[in-house]
């Protein structure tokens, strides 16, 4: 299977035709594991595009241009408690962050993997592994990161097991948590270096 990649400024920046264009590729996503996945990509990946809060970047089967997934990306500033840091990582840290000594916490700009997800409308033979779709995140960050630096990434992550487990498996590694009063809900916090 060969797949695409298309950031969805390429749909609008075309115009009313490409956003029509859009939606009705992104009316045929669904996530029922994840209702908030497919709540973002249906409803809000277009506004926090032409905000400039975020960019979602789709891909696609080249055969039958379905969206097998997709992915948003952005920047924040980020606070990294040194308590229960590596050696390792705290060197790393040092390459994209500055060290507050009063605080003890790092501070950087990283790359936040805001949303993260695969269609399951898809037939289950076609469906894009989550290890392909975090290859490709990986690959426009590494073009990203040539272009402008940085060299974190990190995402929020509801408090279940199997989410865990699989970032962990692709490199990410707990710092901290945090809590959201908007959805009343524990998130982790996973980062891993580019």
């Amino acid at each position: 299977m060969s797949v695409d990649v298309t950031n969805i400024f390429d749909f609008i920046d075309t115009g009313e035709e490409g956003v029509i264009i859009l939606n009705e590729k992104l009316s045929a996503f669904s996530c029922e594991l994840n209702p908030e996945i497919e709540a973002f990509i249906k409803n809000s990946a277009v506004d926090f595009a032409t905000r400039n809060l975020s960019v979602t970047y789709l891909v696609t089967d080249l055969d039958d241009f379905q969206i097998l997934g997709y992915f948003t990306l952005t920047h924040k500033s980020i606070v990294i408690g040194d308590t229960n840091l590596s050696n390792t990582v705290r060197k790393k840290l040092a390459r994209y962050s500055r060290f507050d000594r009063k605080t003890g916490n790092y501070m950087a700009s990283a790359f936040l993997l805001a949303q993260f997800g695969k269609n399951y409308a898809v037939d289950a033979g076609k469906r894009i592994k989550g290890s392909e779709l975090m290859q490709l995140v990986l690959d426009v960050l590494l073009t990203i990161q040539r272009q402008i630096g940085g060299g974190i990434v990190y995402l929020d992550c509801e408090n279940k097991a199997k989410l865990i487990a699989f970032y962990e498996s692709e490199g990410f590694k707990r710092f901290d948590e945090r809590f959201s009063e908007d959805d009343e809900q524990r998130y982790v916090q996973l980062m891993r270096f580019l």
